[in-house]
């Protein structure tokens, strides 16, 4: 009977762990998006305590390291399409020599709303524990070109990887300003019918009010920092 249960449990969870609740479709382009190729999809699904993860599913493209190769100096440019907002796109963008030496690994930050399945920001890195040595034993930015590196012959070849990290919206209760007035009238009325009055000090007797304003306005600026003009919705 255990069995039974414990089968009939999976076959109810099965929809929930093989199907996107939504998707994020990826292009990329080496040159403005003059020319464009498919990059991928993030498949976002929702777990158990009600955040998401993202999946990166890449698209079959053999000739993606190549194409970063001869376009190793120009500029790499992602741009995301969520399928939960149609007609807006997100742009975030890097150098095209940090992915080869990455070996094709990529890694994407992305902001998002939980609650309305909306993507806020996207910004791409290359994955550093996948970093190719130069010469030096350590990639160097200054004074050398990518083609000065060591060989990135072998990365040319291949199709994009990569992980993903997701950020959501934390949900903040908001201050309760309405009552933090009225308790000052209150006591403006009470001085005035000639009540004792309270000489703590003013944090001492509203500390209540001012603490959730505060942490309020602290992780509001942690969550959702100002991103550029890189990862903006265009």
């Amino acid at each position: 009977m255990s069995n039974l249960l414990l089968n009939f449990a999976w076959f109810l969870l099965l929809p929930v762990a093989c199907f996107a609740e939504w998707t994020l479709n990826l292009e990329y382009s080496l040159n403005g998006f003059t020319n464009s190729y498919d990059l991928g999809v993030i498949e976002m699904r929702r777990t158990f305590d009600g955040n998401f993860t993202g999946t990166f599913k890449p698209a079959k493209d053999k000739n993606f390291g190549q194409r970063l190769l001869d376009a190793q100096d120009d500029t790499y440019s992602v741009r995301a399409k969520s399928s939960s907002q149609p007609g807006q796109t997100f742009l975030t963008t890097s150098d095209p020599c940090l992915f080869l030496h990455s070996n094709l690994f990529h890694v994407f930050w992305i902001s998002i709303s939980q609650d309305k399945q909306e993507l806020h920001t996207i910004t791409v890195f290359p994955d550093t524990v996948a970093w190719r040595n130069d010469e030096d034993g350590k990639y160097n930015s200054l004074g050398k070109s990518c083609s000065e590196k060591s060989s990135l012959s072998a990365t040319s070849s291949g199709s994009p990887k990569g992980i993903v990290h997701v950020v959501g919206e934390s949900t903040l209760p908001t201050p309760d300003t309405a009552a933090f007035v009225q308790k000052l009238e209150r006591e403006k009325r009470a001085k005035q019918h000639g009540a004792d009055a309270d000489n703590r000090s003013f944090i001492a007797k509203y500390w209540m009010y001012i603490v959730p304003v505060v942490l309020f306005a602290v992780i509001s600026s942690a969550v959702n920092p100002d991103a550029g003009a890189e990862g903006q919705a265009q």
